[in-house]
């Protein structure tokens, strides 16, 4: 009787268990325009390998700085929602190799660690979310990565500050923070 009640337990705790629902990570551009969240168990998994195309390091230049990128896929759970995303560590030095930001050692947690959030309807531009030095002065927003090639050795970098009001109080004299990334874009090539 004692093997039949604890059998009858265990049976009962794995059917009141709600399975895992597997969703392509890049559906995850539908969740974000409902509005209505993502559904507890969900996990948005590169079951296509989407992902794999941007890992890697990425080196380019603009004006005086050099910039290497360090993309990695990375999966992570929050609040009952499992998520494969990019991750992007970044290297910038000056023309004469002073090292200007360095992401290299930061932990995940650290916001800034560049992180992954959606892919475009296309499927061809990858969004993820930047928050550098000075936010409240406007050093924040989104980057655009786009490969740009067939053999997965050319990437477009984009940075869109957010529109945000800057105070007195938090940028003396109404000064914008200098911007960590151009607005005007990065080419970058596959080391």
């Amino acid at each position: 009787m004692k093997k039949i009640l604890i059998l009858g337990l265990i049976v009962l705790s794995v059917i009141s268990c709600k399975a895992q629902t597997i969703v392509p990570v890049e559906k995850a551009i539908d969740y974000r325009r409902a509005g209505n969240g993502i559904p507890d168990n969900t996990y948005l998994k590169d079951v296509n390998n989407l992902l794999g195309k941007y890992t890697g390091t990425w080196k380019g230049s603009y004006g005086s700085k050099n910039y290497t990128l360090f993309v990695t896929k990375y999966t992570y759970t929050f609040e009952k929602v499992t998520f494969d995303e990019l991750r992007i560590r970044y290297l910038i030095t000056s023309s004469n190799g002073t090292i200007l930001e360095n992401t290299q050692s930061l932990p995940d947690t650290n916001p800034y660690i560049i992180t992954g959030s959606y892919f475009g309807k296309d499927l061809a531009v990858y969004a993820l979310d930047f928050s550098g030095k000075n936010t409240k002065c406007g050093n924040a927003g989104t980057v655009f990565i786009r490969i740009k090639n067939t053999a997965n050795t050319l990437m477009s970098f984009g940075f869109e500050p957010d529109k945000i009001v800057i105070s007195d109080q938090d940028c003396p004299g109404f000064k914008a923070a200098e911007l960590t990334f151009p607005k005007d874009g990065l080419m970058l090539t596959k080391q």
